[in-house]
């Protein structure tokens, strides 16, 4: 399949891409490197043993920028992972959250409708659940969210549940997680690629 992975050169989408070529799948990569770095990307490509990944550096909410890269590629499967995502900063700058997390997200969703592609694995994240009822937080826990970044979460959950119910074409998955840790193996990919050597 040939994916479009937003946010590719992110903590998450950088190991997301490793996995996909491995398993045989063709990322295609778009990024505006607002939390991230090119190097993540060279970093992917040498791992896997590609001479090159396919990027775009555009930020999802430039729609023109996303139509290009749609109209260029066939496009079977959309990873969103792009997104601003830190709790404090959401609090201090909630319309930049709004605008960038939410605007984006329909943004791509028109541009995927437009062009036939209708599967979509949401990064969603357990700030969905706000401050649970119990632990472990189970899936049918009742959903809220104490900050604008998890309401944009919940918000963009809710819109694509409404998606899917209006068009049965769609197939979406949201991953709810909380804070991924680590790296990879090879230690070429870890949790600030930004501030990594070379």
């Amino acid at each position: 399949m040939t994916i479009l992975v937003t946010g590719g050169a992110g903590f998450i989408g950088s190991h997301t891409l490793l996995a996909l070529i491995k398993a045989g799948h063709t990322p295609i990569v778009i990024d505006n490197f607002a939390n991230s770095t090119p190097t993540a990307l060279e970093r992917v490509s040498s791992l896997a043993g590609v001479e090159s990944l396919q990027v775009y550096r555009a930020d999802l909410c430039d729609d023109v920028a996303l139509e290009s890269v749609f109209q260029k590629n066939k496009v079977d499967a959309v990873i969103h992972f792009a997104g601003l995502k830190a709790v404090g900063e959401s609090v201090a700058k909630p319309l930049d959250y709004y605008q960038t997390n939410i605007g984006s997200t329909l943004v791509l969703l028109d541009a995927m409708q437009r062009h036939n592609c209708f599967n979509l694995v949401f990064s969603s994240s357990a700030t969905v659940y706000g401050s649970p009822e119990k632990l472990p937080i189970t899936e049918d826990q009742p959903l809220s969210a104490t900050n604008p970044y998890g309401r944009t979460k919940l918000f963009i959950e809710e819109i694509l549940r409404d998606l899917a119910d209006s068009d049965p074409r769609w197939h979406i998955a949201l991953l709810r997680y909380f804070n991924p840790v680590g790296a990879h193996p090879s230690g070429r990919l870890g949790e600030s690629p930004t501030d990594a050597p070379n």
